[in-house]
């Protein structure tokens, strides 16, 4: 049996980790911090940051040191179809409205599946979006368009 330094699926998560870690305390370097009784913009943002990075360090090590699942190849289709619905989203909000940028995210993300059933997305994608609306809208008075703006 082989001992010593391991990359698998546990140490390179663990990287991960610590790489978003790190990149969230660059992105909010500026923002005031405050103190506990007087929050600023940066004091959450950095208080999860370095609990990622803390915790991304124990699971890397955890990782280089015990065996764990090999590191798999990548599956480029889900990853690229993922991010093209996330981006799909994101055009669609301002001028198709809450609802039809869902039944994109929805539809067009569960492509990037191995099995992908319209009516399943469909269905989905009606909740989310009866949800969403509800919560985001209705709820928490977001001034999120609905319906697309040639509509209304």
């Amino acid at each position: 049996m082989r001992r010593g330094f391991r990359i698998n699926q546990d140490f390179v998560s663990g990287l991960m980790f610590v790489g978003w870690g790190v990149a969230g305390l660059w992105v909010g370097r500026d923002y005031p911090v405050g103190s506990a009784l007087r929050m600023g913009a940066g004091y959450m943002p950095r208080l999860l940051c370095w609990g990622l990075v803390l915790l991304g360090i124990v699971i890397a090590i955890k990782g280089a040191m015990v065996a764990g699942e090999r590191i798999e190849r990548w599956h480029w289709r889900p990853l690229l179809v993922v991010s093209a619905a996330v981006l799909a989203f994101a055009f669609l909000l301002e001028p198709g409205g809450l609802l039809v940028a869902i039944l994109a995210i929805v539809v067009i993300g569960a492509l990037g599946g191995p099995e992908f059933r319209l009516h399943e997305a469909l269905i989905l994608a009606a909740g989310l979006a009866v949800g969403a609306v509800a919560i985001f809208v209705y709820g928490l008075k977001l001034p999120l368009p609905i319906w697309p703006v040639w509509l209304v």
